[in-house]
């Protein structure tokens, strides 16, 4: 059996959502008979969202956590497990909400040995100052299209502990970015991305792997993200490994 299991990362993601939400006035973190919520009132789904810490709670507990989310008046999200029962993806239909593909969960074992330092040509990594938040923000909207906004969601999200915030700069331009939390024995990554002009280059694996090193440096035993279907041959590569895939919902608001 593996020493990391699905259901130990979920209730971790809880705890993590439950530090970064601190940094959002008027967030708000909910745990009912093993699934979760936090609920921000950004306009955006993933920032007001329900998940299972268990494959499958009792439904009674996931309708009250998403009558919750859904009445804060914004879009929201979902996420089930694998192994979830049929009877919670129903929920989402009888919503109106529409399913937003599957995610691999992926996890690294720091504790065997971390890989040597993957460095890409022409790249320069450094690490942001709190006050730089915007500059990671640019580069993370350019790269996946969205607004700014949602990369940056608030000024003292920078300021949290445990958080570091890279960027890499090549040919004079700030060219890709990734954030990392560790908290205990874990540092969880997100918005590794790189703008498209500059992919295929080795820049995601490299800034991937610094965040590791710090995040080992800082006390991490395990390292996780979720994985889009573009980073995944990345993260498998540096020795990220699957250990559940989850299927997201998303609201039609």
């Amino acid at each position: 059996m593996d020493r990391m299991n699905a259901d130990r990362l979920a209730a971790v993601m809880t705890d993590l959502r439950r530090h970064l939400n601190t940094s959002i006035p008027g967030s708000r973190s909910l745990r009912k008979d093993g699934a979760a919520a936090s609920i921000t009132g950004l306009p955006y789904a993933a920032f007001n969202s329900v998940w299972l810490e268990q494959p499958n709670p009792p439904v009674s507990a996931v309708t009250a956590l998403l009558d919750e989310v859904a009445d804060a008046g914004v879009p929201f999200s979902l996420s089930l497990r694998s192994g979830s029962d049929a009877a919670l993806a129903d929920l989402a239909v009888e919503r109106g909400m529409k399913s937003d593909g599957e995610v691999p969960l992926m996890v690294l074992d720091a504790t065997a040995g971390v890989g040597a330092i993957r460095r890409a040509r022409g790249l320069a990594i450094r690490r942001l100052a709190p006050r730089e938040g915007p500059v990671h923000a640019k580069v993370a909207a350019a790269a996946f299209g969205g607004p700014k906004e949602m990369f940056l969601p608030s000024p003292g999200l920078m300021w949290l502990d445990g958080l570091r915030c890279y960027v890499g700069e090549a040919d004079g331009r700030t060219v890709a970015t990734a954030l990392s939390v560790t908290a205990g024995e874990f540092t969880g990554i997100f918005n590794v991305a790189t703008e498209p002009a500059y992919r295929g280059r080795g820049f995601g694996t490299a800034i991937t792997a610094r965040a590791v090193a710090d995040g080992v440096l800082a006390g991490a035993a395990w390292c996780w993200l979720q994985s889009s279907a573009e980073g995944y041959p990345v993260y498998r590569d540096l020795g990220f490994r699957t250990i559940e895939t989850w299927t997201h919902w998303v609201s039609g608001s």
